[in-house]
């Protein structure tokens, strides 16, 4: 991985929590909008929905684009295909959820989540199956966060990007061949007329290429070590906030539980009071080490990639006035309870899925 990814994960952060206050209080095409969505006109609607493309797909007649990508400019069949089925695969036959962005003449555009809460759009650049619809993304906060996402699929040779590696690899091959009949025959030449010096340079080379060897192999031992060590501690990392989230959830219930009591007065409404949005977690361990992300594989990096992208360092509060109906603050509690239990259920997983790996703490 390159330093690009800390840019990347920082800005995946911003993305991902601005869709899940959205998407907390999904509704139907007439239902009321939610009380922190982070545009007035926005519009969350919850639909089934099959690829019809890389970056299309049919929610029951409607043709519905996924906003911020496009299609990649490609004529190979094989690869348009691969693309749909991405696609299908990241929805995952099951409900989406999407925050509508625009409309086209025969078409919605709109940003959406899968069941895992997974960007669809992100999670198809960094694929490789589309590239960044730069127009659609320009100036907006999800800016950096597509433009990170597709050039780590290059960097990576991901789908579309890894067939033009491959030809790339291929010309080059052919350059390579070639430079190398060339030396041959200079060796050749030159071993006919030195052939004593020859000898006793390759022994020279023989040598320092074994000092070499050894040396290498020490330092992919110590950075094969460094790298469970950071295995090690982003999983300590991770259990630590799924205790926080635990811990805030016991809170938020029993101030829940408070509220429906029909023998007692809200608090709220002598003095009004604060809700936390979502629990305050730690995410210094995965700041500080985005380029040994490689070590957690493909799958496990980008489970992780994704659940720290919902992760906010500084809190952020709703205050609940006196005049406030008392369904209107049991909805904005139940909202900060159903967020953090989603959350703690990503946590399990991801953790769960280090133990699979043989990366939990308790392994080193």
């Amino acid at each position: 991985m390159k330093r690009l990814n800390k840019a990347l994960l920082t800005s995946a952060c911003i993305l991902t929590l601005s869709s899940m206050s959205a998407i907390a209080q999904q509704s139907a095409p007439d239902s009321q909008q939610t009380a922190t969505a982070q545009t007035p006109t926005d519009k969350t609607y919850t639909f089934n929905m099959r690829a019809i493309g890389a970056t299309e797909g049919l929610a029951g007649k409607t043709p519905v684009k996924i906003w911020g990508i496009q299609p990649a400019s490609i004529d190979n069949p094989i690869m348009l295909a691969r693309a749909r089925a991405a696609l299908d695969k990241n929805i995952s036959k099951a409900p989406i959820n999407c925050v509508l962005k625009g409309r086209t003449p025969d078409a919605v555009i709109a940003q959406c989540l899968n069941y895992q809460d997974i960007d669809l759009g992100l999670a198809m650049l960094q694929q490789g199956h589309a590239v960044v619809d730069r127009t659609a993304i320009y100036d907006t906060i999800f800016e950096s966060t597509y433009l990170d996402a597709e050039e780590m699929a290059q960097d990576t040779g991901a789908g579309i990007w890894g067939e033009n590696q491959t030809k790339a690899e291929s010309v080059g091959g052919s350059v390579m061949i070639t430079l190398g009949f060339v030396l041959f025959l200079c060796i050749v030449i030159a071993f006919a007329v030195l052939s004593t010096l020859i000898m006793r340079g390759f022994q020279r080379v023989i040598d320092a290429q074994n000092r070499n060897l050894d040396l290498n192999t020490k330092e992919r031992a110590l950075r094969d070590k460094e790298r469970q060590i950071f295995a090690s501690m982003l999983d300590s990392e991770i259990k630590s906030n799924k205790s926080k989230i635990e811990a805030y959830i016991i809170v938020y219930e029993e101030m829940l539980k408070s509220l429906r009591d029909p023998n007692k007065q809200p608090k709220y409404q002598t003095s009004g009071d604060i809700v936390q949005a979502q629990p305050v977690l730690n995410r210094s361990v995965f700041d500080r080490n985005t380029d040994k992300l490689d070590v957690l594989g493909h799958q496990l990096s980008s489970d992780a990639i994704h659940f720290y992208a919902r992760i906010k360092t500084n809190a952020e509060y709703v205050n609940i006035e006196p005049e406030f109906p008392l369904e209107e603050a049991l909805s904005i509690v139940e909202k900060a309870i159903s967020n953090a239990k989603r959350l703690n259920s990503i946590s399990d997983r991801l953790i769960d899925a280090f133990a699979e790996a043989g990366l939990s703490a308790h392994n080193y």
